[in-house]
């Protein structure tokens, strides 16, 4: 039951206590009673107005992937699926093998999660083709290619990406990264 649910099965019957009160409907107990009846309602409401909820972890985006790969994220046993995936395939293990990271993910499945916002970045290949030996990678959403630009932003193509946003959709990435020819510059805010 969460706390709304219970916060409004106590107005409800606060409510309820209010109008017996107030037309009389109180056969079988006094009104006294019944005042200190709703008295107790209401600071039951108060209460419960200052519960503080289990608050969601954030995660990494790959493990919000996991998860939704692995199982149903309000079963238990998503963990011995995701653990026999780590075992198995390697599959970020290191992450895995971190016990505070094991809370998380525990965490993560009993009271829900946020995806961690990454953070987005320009990207520059360095070269020697442009003036001034940069050049920045931008997509066209339309047609849904990459290319190279000495425009740093544009209001046409996209210029900020995540990283792993390149990683699964720019087949040049993995090259150009293992080359040392990429330079990433965070974007403050967006």
């Amino acid at each position: 039951m969460t706390k709304e649910e219970v916060l409004e099965k106590l107005k409800e019957e606060r409510e309820s206590a209010k109008s017996k009160i107030l037309y009389g409907q109180s056969r079988n107990l006094s009104v006294k009673r019944y005042g200190w009846y709703f008295n107790g309602l209401d600071y039951a409401v108060d209460l419960a107005e200052k519960l503080d909820e289990s608050k969601k972890v954030v995660i990494p985006h790959f493990v919000a992937d996991w998860i939704r790969e692995a199982a149903q994220p309000s079963n238990l046993a998503t963990i011995s699926v995701m653990y026999s995936d780590a075992i198995r395939y390697g599959k970020h293990i290191d992450w895995f093998k971190n016990h505070d990271n094991q809370r998380l993910l525990l965490k993560a499945l009993l009271y829900g999660y946020e995806v961690e916002k990454e953070s987005k970045y320009y990207v520059k290949i360095k070269c020697f083709v442009s003036s001034d030996n940069t050049l920045y990678v931008n997509h066209n959403n339309a047609r849904g290619d990459f290319f190279l630009d000495n425009k740093k932003q544009s209001t046409s193509f996209n210029t900020t990406f995540t990283k792993s946003y390149l990683k699964s959709h720019w087949t040049g990435y993995d090259a150009y990264n293992n080359a040392g020819l990429l330079e990433f510059e965070e974007v403050e805010d967006e």
